[in-house]
Formats: structure tokens, sequence, C-alpha cells
């Protein structure tokens, strides 16, 4: 029987995007004093590109960063903190870069009614599988034969996957959407995407507001946890022991 090595997991994309209810200035100055302000958080940045009305900044090393700052609205702005590339480190690491990067935002653009509109999070993992990855998720998770793709006209399948979408409510404050597939590039892997969206407001008077931390680390421990839980097919032991 074909499985997943959870030991396997390798973390390709983190990102973090905050909404926020501020007074927004696009002006030059703010800008400068914004690279100021990461400098003095110690992220440093070398690929710096001005849009009418928004900045990005990113950088390769040390780490892969990418920093986006501009107006989606009138006093609404937004902060998009992601690897552009493959991470070179840990969450840990790219989540104490995510506290610095709000650090200095508020440093530029504080103001006394400053609100988090809405936060999410978004991170990728891929797992190795011991067969072809969609082979796994359509026959072992799923239950279905080889022979029924025959329906789709006899062409080759060379991947595919599932997509789920978890609302809020009752106690679940944040909407889910979770990707799971074959990866293309290697198809005995496993791609899972885990995105948590929480649109509820939420004042901000200090940078530890923004939550990053908290926010990151329940999304890493739903993907890496949860989602897995769900991939591995429970045995039929184990389904009659539950129904016992």
């Amino acid at each position: 029987m074909s499985t997943i090595n959870l030991e396997s997991r390798e973390s390709i994309f983190f990102g973090i995007h905050f909404i926020v209810a501020s007074n927004w200035g696009a002006d030059h100055k703010r800008f400068l004093d914004f690279q100021g302000a990461l400098l003095g958080e110690g992220l440093e940045f070398y690929e710096i590109v001005a849009g009418q009305r928004n900045y990005t900044l990113t950088r390769r090393e040390p780490s892969s960063l990418q920093v986006k700052v501009g107006s989606v609205g009138p006093q609404v702005s937004e902060i998009i903190i992601v690897t552009p590339a493959r991470p070179n480190h840990t969450l840990e690491f790219f989540l104490k870069e995510a506290e610095a990067v709000c650090s200095a935002y508020l440093k530029v653009w504080a103001g006394s009614s400053m609100q988090v509109l809405q936060s999410d999070v978004t991170l990728r993992h891929l797992y190795s599988c011991d067969c072809h990855a969609f082979k796994y998720l359509w026959e072992e998770r799923l239950g279905q034969q080889e022979s029924d793709l025959q329906y789709l006209g006899g062409r080759p399948v060379l991947g595919g996957g599932l997509r789920l979408v978890l609302p809020r409510g009752n106690q679940w404050k944040e909407n889910v959407e979770i990707k799971v597939e074959s990866y293309f590039g290697e198809p005995q892997k496993v791609f899972i995407e885990t995105l948590f969206i929480w649109p509820e407001p939420r004042p901000i008077v200090k940078a530890t507001d923004f939550n990053a931390t908290e926010l990151l680390t329940t999304v890493e421990k739903y993907a890496t946890g949860d989602v897995c839980n769900f991939l591995l097919k429970p045995q039929k032991g184990d389904d009659d022991a539950g129904r016992a």
C-alpha cells in the first residue's frame, strides 16, 4: 500500500498579508523612513520597485524575503510579507522577520485609529510519496480505480488533486482553503497549500498586535497536523476500532 512520508516535509512558501485601516501616505519621504525603520530592525533590501501607490522590497540573501506596502483604497493599505523563492530558512526565522516588518511599518504609519481589517496566512509544503502523488490521492485516499479515469476520453492524466473550502462559524474564526495535488515538477511529491483568512477587524496599538507569530504558527500546526491526518487514509483496522 502506498503512503506519504511525513518526515520528508519541505516548506516551499511562507506568506502573511494584512489589510490595514490607517493614515496611509505614499510619499517618497515616508518610504525612505520605512526603509530606515526596516534597517533598524535588521532588514536590508537590495531590490526596490516604486509604483504609483505601492513599494516592493526584495532580497535573496541572507534570507528570501519580499515586502510590499501599498494603498488598496482611501485610508486603507496592505502589508504583504512573503518568501519570493523557496525559503532557505525555517518558519521560526520567517516569523521573526515578519514581526520586524510589522514593527517598522508601525513606526512610520502609526495612527490613533489603526486597525487590521483582515489577516491571512498562506503556507506551502511538499511531501514525498512512494508512488505518483496523484495515484496515491486517487486510489488510496479517495478509493477510486485507475480505470475510472478512462471516462475522461482515454487521455492520460498527468496529475491532479483536491481543493477544500472550510467556512468560519461556531468555534472557528477563520475561513480555510486547502489545496492538495501532485507536484507537476516532481510527480512523486504531494503539494499542499493551506490558507487561513481572518476577516474580523482588530485595533493595532503596538507591533505585537499584528499577531504575526500567532497566526503563522496556528496555520503551521493545522497544515502539518490536521491536514496530514486527513491525507493518511485510515486502515481498516483503525476504522473498526473507532466504531467499536
